[in-house]
């Protein structure tokens, strides 16, 4: 236990130097006061926000680390009232809208008194062999097993469930079987969703990868299955998250450190910082609705359906990135699909004098993308010359990408997909023309 305190103490130092070296990241670290570690350091109280300790390190171990050391956050008045002074020395702007209530704090070190491990390793050791494998009931060695899974895998996985802060508006549902059609499941998967979102299939779960000998926290979609999400709508949720930390697994040699006290902290740790994103992807997916001012470096696929007045601003779209970012789009789109080989292929070219994008469909045919981008809504006029609606309306396999609502900042806008003239779903009106006198 001491060198996982004195690892922390190093990490906290080595935050503390950030200051120094970068003094806009690290002032950014604050803009959000939720839980911070504090020491005295130098004769010097120092209060270290736990993302930034996080931030160049494995954010659940470190998590994990602190509770092993400090048991869990708690809340003080006191050290707020000091902690706004911090802020203050350090010219640090107090966010006006934080609850002061919710601020917590790793103060002394005062370890939780560690129990048994919760999972039997030995166990799951054994039952690996058996995941996916046929079951008989007849067969004495096959029943016994099938008991020691019940009670070591799914009985402990609904404990382990039952046992979370589970967030208001939010049910749980249980493990109920050991196994499916005959055979030993691979897996045990104990959800947790928003009551509302039920049938959307996205669930924060926790559970046992038997056949992987693991242990797994996550927010995933229900890929399998006669209930299964759509394959569009699997590759819109694994679009939408791509780049965030989804999962924290715990292998065999991990599992005899980890009592119930402990899974159960790090189990809630997860929820709170993904249920932000489980509910923002369900909005994508079904509502059309994403916040371009907090991604980057994205295009969102929406609807056709999607309508907005957002007024158009005055800054220039440099076309050439956005025509990067339809590579990038289609590239992901094509690599999700298995088509890896198709992907390699999407690039920018002239074709008939347009700036385009070739790609292809995901059954291998080639496809044709003419774009254009506005910082305001569907209903912001666009500007296309004849050739290009002409293109549009002569060509089979050839699309219009229209990206609204572009944040130029962020390189992130709400892609729109149409096909065909754009006769078909706009009104043309004319307003440049070429005049030859004489």
């Amino acid at each position: 236990m001491s060198n996982i305190a004195n690892q922390l103490l190093q990490k906290v130092k080595e935050s503390i130097q950030l200051r120094s070296q970068n003094l806009d990241t690290y002032k950014s670290s604050f803009t959000k006061p939720s839980s911070f570690i504090t020491a005295t350091i130098g004769g010097q109280q120092e209060f270290v926000p736990i993302n930034l300790l996080c931030a160049n390190n494995n954010r659940y171990d470190t998590l994990l680390n602190l509770y092993r050391v400090f048991g869990s956050p708690e809340y003080n008045d006191s050290l707020t009232s000091r902690l706004i002074d911090f802020y203050e020395i350090n010219n640090i702007e107090w966010p006006s809208n934080t609850n002061e209530s919710e601020i917590k704090y790793y103060v002394k070190p005062a370890p939780h008194q560690e129990n048994a491990p919760f999972f039997n390793a030995a166990a799951l050791e054994k039952l690996s062999n058996y995941a996916g494998t046929a079951y008989k009931a007849s067969d004495a060695f096959l029943k016994d097993l099938g008991t020691t899974f019940a009670t070591e895998i799914v009985d402990k996985t609904n404990e382990w469930i039952n046992a979370l802060n589970i967030p208001s508006g939010y049910s749980i549902e249980a493990e109920r079987y050991w196994q499916v059609a005959g055979r030993f499941k691979s897996f045990t998967w104990a959800k947790i969703y928003k009551e509302v979102d039920k049938d959307k299939k996205i669930f924060i779960s926790v559970g046992v990868d038997v056949q992987h000998k693991e242990l797994l926290i996550k927010l995933d979609v229900l890929r399998s299955g006669t209930h299964k999400l759509s394959n569009f709508e699997i590759r819109a949720f694994d679009y939408f998250t791509q780049g965030e930390e989804l999962k924290i697994s715990y292998h065999l040699n991990q599992i005899a450190a980890l009592d119930l006290d402990a899974l159960t902290f790090i189990s809630n740790q997860f929820i709170k910082l993904v249920k932000e994103t489980y509910e923002q992807t369900i909005d994508f997916i079904w509502n059309d609705s994403v916040d371009c001012g907090i991604h980057f470096n994205k295009l969102f696929k929406i609807s056709t359906n999607y309508k907005s007045n957002v007024a158009p601003t005055f800054d220039k779209i440099i076309m050439r990135d956005l025509a990067e970012q339809i590579i990038s789009f289609e590239k992901y789109m094509l690599t999700h699909a298995d088509r890896e080989e198709l992907a390699e292929n999407v690039k920018a070219v002239m074709e008939d004098g347009l700036h385009t994008v070739t790609s292809f469909e995901t059954d291998g045919k080639p496809k044709t993308i003419l774009y254009q981008a506005s910082t305001g809504g569907t209903t912001s006029e666009l500007e296309m010359s004849r050739e290009e609606i002409e293109y549009l309306g002569n060509n089979l396999h050839t699309y219009l990408y229209h990206v609204v609502e572009y944040n130029i900042k962020n390189k992130c806008g709400k892609l729109i997909i149409r096909k065909g003239s754009p006769t078909k779903y706009a009104e043309l009106k004319s307003t440049h023309y070429t005049v030859k006198i004489g």
